[in-house]
């Protein structure tokens, strides 16, 4: 029989707060971290609204110093989310008894650090010179995260990054535990971080209509946090979001071993490609990946209290999302409660399925549901998403999904442990 899985630790950076209870709060209370943004002018982006996370990373009074000579922000949100993490499963409390040879590390990103490139770029045109800072390279590549994490918490196990889209930080989870699995690590610290805050990013999500456009008289202009709505009948693309989600993980004999505490247990999981475009999801590949995910699990559909969904805020995405629900709960479909956490937090790409993954975790434990900002009914997408509200329930399964440009999909099935 295969050693169970249990999450020992989670966090989340956001637009919300800088730590995983600031950004549950701020979700549960129904707030929206969308702001208009003066650093995205209109001489050089075609939108200005975002969630950034304020006062945070390269050059701020939060700048992590380990790290300050690779000014990438996306590794700075990853490396205060894997601290944290570390940190809430109480493993800084054990570092003798950590077999460090066998910590695994698996955190990924979409784009990495494409904002140092950019701005080395700017800066080599403005001085005319062809010379970059030699931290360039190095700030750039995404499995410099891991690497960084590796160095400066001295975690040495197995070590991979995917770049798997929005889907990166869930599948970052599954490799972890597959690594578990396989015998090759007792920990494994998994997430992923983003920070595509680039002309070129924000313009090209803007320009092929996926993101949120500028539209006189849209419900964003008198209150940016109406920008991400998803599943509402006006829904009209996804808002940009930075941010880092972080799993730890452990086999039920480490749990035992170091007296972890249970948060939850990662009862299965999937992933699959669909084969089919490169950027609009294949229905009937994410009803087979949801359904590999349950059956691996030894869950059916009935048994699933919440799905967490990917949730975008695309006019394409939802309404796919809506039947893929419907193809794979069938009856229930209408009774399952469903939420989108993309309303509040917009939507932070490779790290936006880490972060939900911390944020189911959280929902287990406390029992509440978070609920979709923003949502006016749309006649033809007529389930439950969790409108404007948080909602107590009784939650022992969720299943959460994410879905990424180049048809990469993954699904986590998680539950609850006994308090």
């Amino acid at each position: 029989m295969a050693d169970r899985i249990f999450v020992v630790g989670h966090s989340a950076v956001t637009c919300l707060g800088r730590d995983m209870d600031s950004t549950w709060q701020g979700l549960i209370n129904c707030r929206s971290g969308i702001r208009r943004q003066p650093a995205l002018g209109a001489e050089m982006y075609l939108q200005d609204l975002a969630g950034f996370v304020e006062n945070f990373g390269p050059g701020s009074m939060r700048e992590d110093r380990d790290i300050a000579k690779l000014p990438a922000r996306f590794l700075h949100l990853a490396m205060e989310a894997a601290r944290s993490a570390w940190s809430d499963a109480g493993l800084d409390r054990h570092e003798d008894s950590i077999d460090r040879d066998r910590a695994a590390l698996v955190v990924g990103s979409a784009f990495g650090g494409l904002d140092l490139l950019a701005a080395e770029e700017a800066r080599a045109a403005r001085r005319r010179n062809l010379a970059v800072s030699p931290y360039l390279v190095p700030g750039m590549i995404i499995n410099q995260a891991a690497g960084q994490i590796a160095q400066h918490m001295r975690l040495f196990g197995p070590s991979a990054a995917p770049a798997n889209a929005c889907a990166s930080g869930g599948h970052a989870v599954v490799l972890g535990a597959m690594f578990l699995r396989a015998g090759d690590a007792d920990l494994a610290l998994c997430g992923a971080g983003e920070s595509a805050f680039t002309p070129s990013v924000v313009n090209g999500f803007a320009t092929m209509k996926a993101l949120l456009g500028r539209k006189a008289g849209d419900r964003s202009d008198h209150d940016p946090g109406q920008a991400s709505r998803p599943f509402s009948k006006d829904r009209a693309g996804f808002v940009l979001a930075e941010g880092a989600g972080a799993l730890v993980l452990a086999t039920e004999a480490a749990v035992h071993r170091l007296g972890l505490e249970p948060q939850a247990e990662l009862l299965g999981w999937s992933t699959n490609s669909d084969g089919h475009h490169m950027a609009m999801p294949c229905r009937d590949r994410i009803v087979r990946c949801l359904e590999t995910a349950m059956r691996n699990a030894g869950v059916a559909a009935g048994d699933i209290d919440y799905y967490n969904a990917h949730g975008t805020s695309t006019v394409v995405n939802d309404h796919a999302e809506t039947l893929i629900i419907k193809d794979v709960f069938r009856e229930k479909a209408r009774r399952l409660p469903i939420s989108s956490i993309k309303g509040a937090l917009g939507h932070s790409l490779g790290a936006a399925s880490a972060i939900e993954a911390a944020v189911s975790v959280r929902a287990l434990r406390e029992q509440l549901i978070p609920p979709t900002l923003n949502y006016l009914p749309d006649p033809e997408l007529d389930l439950d998403y969790v409108p404007d509200k948080p909602r107590a329930a009784r939650l022992d399964t969720i299943l959460t999904a994410a879905f990424g440009f180049g048809g990469t999909n993954n699904c986590l099935v998680l539950g609850r442990t006994p308090s």
